[in-house]
């Protein structure tokens, strides 16, 4: 009994009874403490009360009935919406107007509501373990992967891999500087052709929050990890560090004839990225909204056409300085003179060509650090000392054996 409620002792349970009923009608509080002969301050009368047992309701750890406590006369606060047990810290909460839900802290249920997390938990993991089984998939052969797919895997073994658990990491959360490939885009693009082809499989021992809770669960592929399904000896699947090793060794004794065709792919795709993730990037930096992606990427397959890369970044940026003495000298918008990138850049790059310009290279520091897909294409495959920057594409496909 609380020192509130020993005020009270005095009364029998009908004087309080009649006490709750005459407070609840209005009458004075001042006027029910006289009356009743109560030494209290009016504003704790409420409290002195004592619990009134909830019919119907039990305490589902103790047996015993529920009690809530008097409910004052005045706007209904959230602390009355309850009931308790006066055995255990357990709470009952009643429905309120705003259909705010809270839950028990006691440890009962707390306990309880931890052993259904935990069952969830093994429930979600078994359907993620039946429906993205690697047992279904059997190991491809090293020799029967295209040298794109070798290529692009290197890059992704170099960034991601993890030898002591032999998977790949996720995508998120990035670690370091080392990038993939020149943009987000294109990580998604190699990530998304591995798995089609079923050189990476998703890693069923992900965390439970890289799945859907649809049935059956989806991936999210930027939160998963991998693993990789090749093989080395036609039957079971290679570690990871292995399987680096082995593709760095096939990829290191140059390109072949029969892979012309995939590798001129790559090297026109590789570096169209890189203009085109410079031009985006740079034009983010210095809040210049540039028309999109799409734009980017045939602005950038244009002035690849008779330009470096590094040639290329040049005219961007100038471009783009350009735009922004537009912007403080005319108090043009930001847009406008973002509409005017495009234009400008083609402009400058034919007027190059004619007059023979020489651009020098930034002379800043690179725009980001080069990615492992540049560097296995250019530096071990190709051998070129410039890293795919100082040459056009056709030099660099020139540079490819041809069939017969």
């Amino acid at each position: 009994m609380s020192n509130l409620e020993s005020k009270l002792q005095h009364l029998n349970p009908e004087q309080i009874e009649a006490l709750y009923r005459e407070y609840r009608s209005g009458e004075r509080i001042t006027q029910l403490l006289e009356r009743y002969q109560i030494d209290i301050a009016p504003s704790s009368l409420i409290r002195a009360l004592p619990a009134l047992p909830c019919a119907g309701l039990k305490c589902p750890y103790c047996r015993v009935s529920l009690f809530e406590r008097p409910k004052s006369r005045t706007a209904q606060s959230v602390k009355e919406n309850l009931a308790f047990c006066k055995t255990c810290k357990h709470r009952h909460f009643f429905a309120s107007p705003s259909n705010w839900q809270r839950a028990c802290t006691c440890p009962p249920c707390q306990a309880s509501r931890n052993r259904a997390r935990q069952d969830q938990a093994i429930e979600q993991r078994q359907r993620i373990k039946a429906h993205w089984s690697v047992a279904r998939r059997k190991p491809l052969a090293l020799h029967s992967l295209s040298i794109s797919h070798k290529l692009q895997l290197m890059a992704l073994l170099e960034v991601r891999m993890d030898a002591r658990r032999n998977c790949l990491n996720a995508t998120e959360p990035a670690s370091g500087d080392a990038r993939v490939s020149p943009s987000l885009a294109m990580d998604a693009s190699i990530l998304q052709a591995l798995h089609e082809a079923h050189i990476l499989l998703v890693d069923p021992d992900s965390p439970l929050d890289a799945f859907s809770q649809d049935v059956p669960p989806k991936a999210w592929k930027n939160k998963v990890r991998w693993l990789g399904n090749v093989s080395l000896d036609g039957q079971q699947r290679a570690p990871l560090s292995q399987l680096y090793r082995a593709l760095r060794k096939a990829v290191s004794d140059g390109p072949r004839p029969q892979w012309r065709d995939e590798l001129a792919a790559c090297i026109q795709a590789l570096c169209i990225e890189e203009v085109c993730a410079y031009i985006m990037a740079q034009c983010t930096a210095r809040k210049l909204p540039f028309e999109g992606r799409d734009k980017a990427h045939e602005l950038a397959t244009q002035l690849l056409q008779a330009n470096s890369v590094q040639q290329a970044w040049a005219l961007a940026n100038t471009a783009i300085l350009g735009a922004l003495t537009f912007i403080a000298r005319n108090q043009v918008s930001r847009q406008h003179a973002a509409s005017t990138l495009a234009g400008c850049m083609l402009s400058m790059s034919d007027r190059a060509v004619i007059e023979r310009w020489q651009l020098d290279p930034l002379r800043d520091k690179p725009p980001a650090p080069r990615s492992r897909y540049s560097q296995v294409v250019f530096d071990v495959l190709l051998k070129q000392t410039d890293h795919g920057l100082e040459h056009t594409v056709a030099q660099y496909l020139a540079l490819l054996p041809r069939h017969g």
